[in-house]
């Protein structure tokens, strides 16, 4: 069997492992964290980031210079509707309604909105019949054609039998349905 020198010997050399081992434990240091590296420069993607965050910034202030610019003619448009619609109710306090002067600027607004709205047709050439026709043809609701001759020749003639709210009310609409066009949408 197994001598007492051949177990000791076994014994010996496990005791001398295990003391080994236990050396090998107590010369490992604890475990450090590194350094920190300082804040700047900052890592690749936080470079990314702040580019896509740039880019976004401005696209967002061009968009938004461009709806201005845009929305521009719509109130410029705006603001001469009410200040005719302020005339007409001085007008009518001085029992003066029928003025072809009012006519006059009506129609100059309108003229000027269709030219911004239909950009490719010569809209200020266009006069008596043919303006007629096209704020006819280009208006979304059904429209009296009496209506529509008389607000146009009214700017010519001193004594108009065109009723100013009712053309008003016509510029009105008209302008709203094309208030898309106006305002430039994309």
């Amino acid at each position: 069997m197994n001598s007492p020198d051949t177990v000791n010997t076994v014994i010996n050399t496990a005791n001398i492992a295990a003391n080994n081992a236990a050396d090998a434990l107590q010369q490992l240091r604890d475990i450090h964290l590194p350094e920190s590296s300082g804040w700047w420069p900052p890592a690749p993607g936080w470079w990314l980031l702040a580019a896509v965050g740039l880019v976004c910034l401005v696209l967002a202030v061009r968009g938004w210079q461009g709806w201005q610019r845009r929305n521009r003619r719509w109130q410029a448009v705006q603001r001469e509707l009410t200040a005719l619609r302020a005339q007409l109710q001085t007008q009518s306090q001085t029992q003066s309604q029928n003025s072809p002067a009012w006519f006059s600027q009506l129609n100059a607004l309108l003229k000027r909105a269709a030219r911004d709205s239909y950009p490719q047709q010569p809209v200020a050439a266009l006069s008596g019949n043919d303006w007629v026709a096209f704020l006819q043809q280009s208006s979304d609701n059904a429209v009296e054609a009496e209506l529509v001759n008389t607000l146009v020749n009214a700017c010519w003639q001193p004594h108009s039998r065109c009723d100013p709210q009712q053309a008003l009310a016509f510029a009105e609409r008209w302008l709203k349905s094309h208030k898309k066009q106006l305002r430039g949408a994309p």
